[in-house]
């Protein structure tokens, strides 16, 4: 099978983040949300960052937003997805 479409990962984990936040609310969906965005992300190309500093965005906009923004970046590289192996997670 040829690797996921970085669009289609992409629109997958959005709506997964909007099922979060409703299901828990918008203190605990965020936090919760954290945890299933790194599974989403790690081994992507520069992931690491991202995860970092998605630990310390203050609402659902702003993680949102930091979503949109590292799906888009990968996109502008390639269509489709191709994961690497970290070092440091």
């Amino acid at each position: 099978l040829p690797p996921p479409e970085v669009a289609e990962i992409h629109r997958v984990l959005i709506g997964h983040l909007h099922d979060l936040y409703a299901f828990y609310g918008e203190y605990t969906g965020l936090r919760v949300a954290r945890k299933h965005i790194s599974w989403y992300t790690k081994g992507l190309t520069g992931s690491a960052r991202f995860r970092h500093a998605m630990n310390q965005l203050p609402t659902i906009d702003t993680q949102l937003a930091a979503v949109d923004e590292f799906f888009l970046d990968l996109a502008a590289q390639n269509d489709r997805l191709y994961y690497i192996e970290e070092l440091a997670a």
